[in-house]
């Protein structure tokens, strides 16, 4: 048996440690289509601008189209970084939120309560 995380569940791990939120949903698809993934988000957090983003906030990131990934957003050295778990590396990392992440980003969210 395999264990691991996404980036959706990562977010999800974060929040019920931290008592921000209970919700949890494990039906949706690796490879989302359409707005479904920014909504499921919407539904439990707070949108806001993504010039705003600070730590502990959540961005979420197209590829190509399609929103398909999130991160929650950390600071180190000045700069934002992203914690995420990555597919391509296969476990949790972080690192800069650099021009290229940048370039993908589409949502900010915060946690309700979190301040």
């Amino acid at each position: 048996t395999e264990n691991g995380i996404d980036c959706a569940g990562l977010v999800v791990k974060v929040a019920h440690a931290l008592g921000l939120s209970t919700f949890d949903r494990t039906d949706y698809k690796r490879n989302t289509r359409g707005q479904e993934f920014v909504n499921t988000f919407r539904e439990q957090m707070d949108e806001i601008p993504l010039k705003d983003l600070a730590p502990g906030d959540v961005v979420l990131f197209r590829d190509q189209m399609f929103p398909c990934h999130s991160a929650i957003v950390s600071e180190k050295y000045g700069q934002l970084y992203i914690i995420h778990a990555f597919a391509r590396c296969k476990k949790v990392i972080e690192e800069p939120m650099d021009a290229q992440w940048r370039g993908k980003w589409i949502a900010g969210f915060r946690f309700r309560g979190g301040e």
